[in-house]
């Protein structure tokens, strides 16, 4: 298997609810280079209203310096300054005043996930976004059941030009068989584009993605797969662009669906 990419994972000491301190945060690292395969992710923080204090100078600042540990520790894992931000209704007025980081730093694409236990509409953010300069990554859109089984709304965000980034959690440990099926229906359809392990710790939610990774090159062997796990991931972090396969394709209704219509 090629060396992975996480696209979600909380790496940064003491700034939300990951790491709370520099060793956690290496050991961390260590776990994803030497266990896990990833030898290029992000280093998020939230931005969100709880933690009013995270700005993206300070992102950049302990991103630069897990990245001078990582030197020093002779851990071979890239890191890249990320948010994580919280969709809230200035978003897209934060974006144009420099108060959000995008992913790497780099002003391409903003890692948005949605409030907690609550639907928003992206569709008119996510153009305004994109008017605004950058487009828009979701993260992991499939703990959302009006997007994951709601028949063509995840399609209709990819078409205005989001990507999707999935939990490792989601693949190894569904909630329900349910969930299991929709998640896989995504993944062999092309919907999914990045996979994060959503990591923040080195043993709550450690940042495990092998297995997952794993199981979607069972599901969907080859280029897709390697895309999903690693190409895709590390042309969004080094600001290339992106080759997409296979597009987005309709979900297959069923032949009793059919017999209603």
């Amino acid at each position: 298997m090629a060396v992975l990419a996480d696209l979600h994972v909380h790496l940064l000491a003491g700034l939300d609810d990951g790491p709370q301190t520099q060793e956690e945060a290496v050991e961390m690292c260590r776990m994803m280079a030497a266990e896990e395969g990833v030898g290029h992710s992000v280093a998020l923080a939230h931005q969100n209203e709880q933690y009013p204090l995270v700005t993206p100078s300070r992102i950049r600042e302990a991103a630069s310096l897990l990245s001078q540990e990582l030197l020093r520790a002779r851990i071979p894992l890239e890191v890249f300054p990320t948010a994580e931000v919280m969709v809230h209704p200035d978003v897209v007025h934060d974006f144009t005043e420099g108060r959000l980081l995008t992913v790497a730093d780099r002003g391409q694409w903003l890692l948005l996930e949605m409030p907690h236990n609550l639907f928003v509409d992206l569709r008119s953010i996510v153009r305004d976004l994109r008017a605004a300069g950058v487009r828009t990554i979701l993260a992991h859109p499939e703990r959302t059941p009006e997007l994951l089984h709601e028949p063509g709304a995840i399609e209709e965000l990819i078409n205005l030009g989001c990507l999707v980034q999935i939990s490792t959690g989601s693949i190894t440990a569904p909630p329900s068989a349910a969930f299991e099926r929709a998640l896989k229906d995504w993944i062999t359809r092309g919907i999914v584009h990045l996979l994060g392990s959503d990591g923040h710790s080195p043993r709550r939610r450690a940042p495990r993605i092998a297995a997952a990774a794993e199981l979607i090159n069972r599901w969907v062997p080859g280029v897709h797969a390697e895309q999903i796990c690693t190409s895709n991931g590390l042309a969004v972090l080094r600001g290339r662009t992106l080759m997409l396969h296979p597009p987005a394709a309709p979900r297959r209704r069923s032949w009793f669906s059919r017999l209603w219509t």
